[in-house]
């Protein structure tokens, strides 16, 4: 059965340590947040595939919101229609409440 997620020709299952050293952390956080992870159970057994490890990067991945605005600009805003919403429409001045004797 394929998973979705996986894009292995040939898959190679790492176990929590193979795993850790992989992704640069302890074995212990793999085990501690083992529900949160993508992962393959084969009984008693955990193991990840690459796919799964590059999920698990992607998770915990931060990205500043500088950073987020250089990867994603903002579109450039549409040219401004020749027909004004009924929003965008303002009074010019206010009423002239001052009487002429």
């Amino acid at each position: 059965m394929r998973r979705a997620h996986c894009r292995c020709e040939t898959v190679r299952n790492f176990d929590y340590e193979e795993a850790a050293e992989k992704l640069g952390c302890k074995a212990r956080f793999l085990r501690d947040n083992i529900r949160r992870l993508p992962h393959q159970r084969m009984g008693e057994a955990v193991v990840f595939c690459d796919c799964e490890l590059d999920l698990i990067r992607a998770l915990h991945t931060f990205v500043p919101p500088s950073v987020e605005a250089l990867l994603n600009p903002p579109a450039p805003s549409a040219a401004p229609s020749e027909v004004p919403t009924l929003h965008s429409i303002r009074p010019s001045k206010g009423r002239n409440t001052a009487r002429v004797s």
